[in-house]
């Protein structure tokens, strides 16, 4: 499924959001992070506020890899679900640098995509149980319990957000801890 340009640009752009704020303090325990401060407000629109973070190089990489990164400057509205470097960390191994392939260049396009929801929604408009229609189509789960928000994808990870509410002129961020992934129908088993 190949995704209109002007969707795909305001994901670039949403993910830049991340990659410009510094992250704020987080005093998260090995078992259950805290989400950190929300309702940042950059003021611009995400392809001006481009620039590096620490805990989003990988994404940066991949959003370079994909061809797209000048034109992160879409009109939105957008909502991201940005995973961490540690997030990609935990990919299995290789599967980060078959997407870095120019031959996996569309797959890499649907990977981004697959983060990203048309509409602006802000953590209090975020529901426990509500289903996200993503830019490819494929439907992301809300869990909500008091301050603590996760996203379930197509393959039962829960993704827990690490800071939420970042917001640009054009969407909404949220930093998240793991990778979102659809399901691979890999066809019936012959025998």
């Amino acid at each position: 499924m190949k995704l209109p340009s002007h969707l795909l640009f305001g994901f670039f752009g949403l993910s830049l959001l991340v990659l410009s704020k510094p992250t704020l303090a987080q005093t998260n325990s090995p078992d259950s992070p805290i989400l950190k401060a929300s309702g940042i407000k950059t003021g611009t629109s995400l392809g001006l506020s481009a620039a590096k973070s620490a805990d989003h190089t990988t994404l940066l990489q991949l959003l370079n890899a994909s061809g797209l990164l000048q034109q992160a400057n879409g009109k939105g509205p957008y909502t991201v679900f940005a995973p961490t470097n540690a997030a990609f960390s935990e990919l299995p191994d290789g599967e980060l640098n078959e997407l870095l392939l120019p031959s996996s260049k569309q797959r890499l396009i649907q990977f981004l995509a697959y983060h990203v929801v048309k509409a602006r929604l802000t953590s209090n408009q975020l529901k426990d149980g509500q289903n996200l229609t993503n830019l490819t189509g494929q439907i992301l789960v809300v869990h909500k319990q008091g301050n603590g928000i996760t996203i379930k994808d197509g393959r039962g990870t829960v993704a827990e957000i690490l800071q939420a509410d970042i917001r640009a002129t054009n969407g909404v961020v949220y930093s998240v801890n793991r990778v979102l992934q659809r399901v691979v129908n890999k066809g019936p088993i012959v025998r």
